[in-house]
């Protein structure tokens, strides 16, 4: 198209030239015979001019022709690019009215679907509609409809193959408004999602067996530790006990370890709890979260002579008000049990810089007793202490933290030495309206 345009346009030039040229030279024919010249002379001088002209006509179309061979190179290696990116992306790319009637597809939607192209454009708008899975068929149909009002829209439904064998896809569809294309089309990219898709279900499916038997043995547990305990309160009590001595320390021993084994219980069923808890994310301002855990812990707080500070304004996150809840209870309830008894507690809050203006850090400061730097790496591992073994503790309350944390798409660190304090870092992602 573009080579006959310019061919056209060669033609028209050296027409003109000549027509031109023709003219002129009537002109000076004329002339000459009203002023009396000699038109043997005046034909001589025209006939040079002329002469010079055809050199730069020929330079002009000699131009346009290299520009012609230029635009048509480009074009091919155009449709080379256009053939190599259609022919092996690994994607069904569509060209589809708002009704979803298939106009054009890439070679991958046969590998896809199974179906010729040509099945496809015969069906037209019935071909995607009688392939989708019929519980994913409102989806579709509700998709097309956003699409339609001029609307991006991503989805994800089930397909069966020409085989029979269902598949998980995921289409990205955007409008095209193009008066070359008849109005209103929409381009649709469409991936092939089945093994993410029975992968996520079987990870699921894992967990839920998981924190079901959790749940389960927990639960089994607890009555034959209720169990113990009643007959040691009973041991306990029995005069013939309290008078030897050998007797007494040992029930008092069992004791102790069933009280162990029952906060071992109760802590692999917080574990399971955190686990298993949805998250649902909304903007919060973490002052008004730190302020409610300050009060839920005033009486332990004023018996310590502890003092809580927070410095500067609280960032604005997004997050969970209960998980949050949890985390800074967790957190200050840590530095209240391992105070260092004579010498006044300060909890210090405040908030941090943070890697990007999408998050928010703050962090929590003791001057308690510290943890040794070779116990920091156990700090959010369940079950192990990497404090002193003598307080109470069933050594899961960092671990929920890490995990509660983690769920919010935060993260956490610790720093830490004995007897300077403990440092606890959270980084969390900051609420849209405060993120400019």
């Amino acid at each position: 198209m573009i080579e006959s345009a310019l061919t056209l346009s060669m033609g028209c030039l050296a027409a003109g030239s000549l027509c031109a040229a023709t003219l002129c030279w009537l002109g000076v024919h004329c002339a000459t015979k009203l002023l009396g010249q000699s038109l043997a002379e005046t034909q001589i001088s025209w006939s040079y001019r002329l002469l010079c002209f055809i050199p730069l006509l020929g330079a002009k179309i000699k131009r346009i022709a290299a520009l012609s061979k230029e635009l048509k190179q480009s074009e091919l290696d155009h449709q080379t690019r256009y053939k190599i990116l259609t022919e092996n992306v690994a994607a069904a790319v569509l060209l589809h009215q708002a009704d979803g009637t298939v106009l054009w597809g890439s070679p991958f939607t046969e590998v896809l679907t199974g179906f010729a192209l040509s099945e496809i454009y015969k069906n037209r708008a019935e071909f995607f509609r009688s392939q989708v899975h019929e519980e994913d068929r409102e989806l579709v149909e509700r998709s097309l409809a956003i699409v339609g009002t001029g609307e991006p829209f991503q989805y994800r439904y089930r397909f069966y193959h020409k085989s029979g064998m269902p598949l998980w896809l995921e289409t990205r569809t955007v409008p095209i408004f193009d008066n070359s294309l008849n109005g209103y089309i929409a381009l649709s990219i469409t991936l092939d999602v089945t093994a993410n898709v029975l992968n996520q279900i079987q990870i699921e499916e894992q967990n839920r067996d998981l924190n079901e038997f959790t749940y389960m043995l927990s639960h089994d547990l607890k009555n034959p530790i209720c169990t113990i305990k009643g007959l040691i309160g009973i041991l306990q009590g029995s005069p013939v006990i309290n008078g030897a001595s050998i007797l007494s320390d040992a029930t008092n021993y069992m004791a102790k370890a069933a009280a162990r084994l029952e906060q071992l219980v109760s802590g692999v069923l917080e574990l399971a709890r955190v686990s298993a808890t949805e998250r649902s994310l909304e903007p919060i301002r973490l002052g008004e979260i730190v302020s409610e855990v300050v009060e839920e812990y005033k009486q332990q707080l004023d018996q310590s002579s502890a003092k809580v500070t927070t410095l500067a304004e609280l960032p604005y996150v997004l997050g969970n008000r209960t998980q949050l809840y949890q985390v800074f209870s967790n957190l200050i309830g840590n530095a209240i049990k391992y105070r260092i008894p004579d010498r006044p507690l300060i909890i210090s809050i405040a908030p941090e810089k943070a890697s990007s203006r999408r998050r928010a850090s703050v962090s929590v400061r003791d001057n308690g007793r510290g943890i040794s730097p070779k116990n920091l790496d156990l700090v959010f591992k369940p079950f192990n202490r990497a404090g002193e073994s003598a307080i109470d503790g069933s050594g899961v309350g960092l671990a929920c933290v890490h995990r509660l944390v983690g769920k919010l798409g935060g993260s956490i660190d610790v720093e830490s030495a004995e007897g300077c304090g403990t440092a606890f870092t959270l980084e969390l992602r900051r609420a849209p309206e405060s993120s400019t």
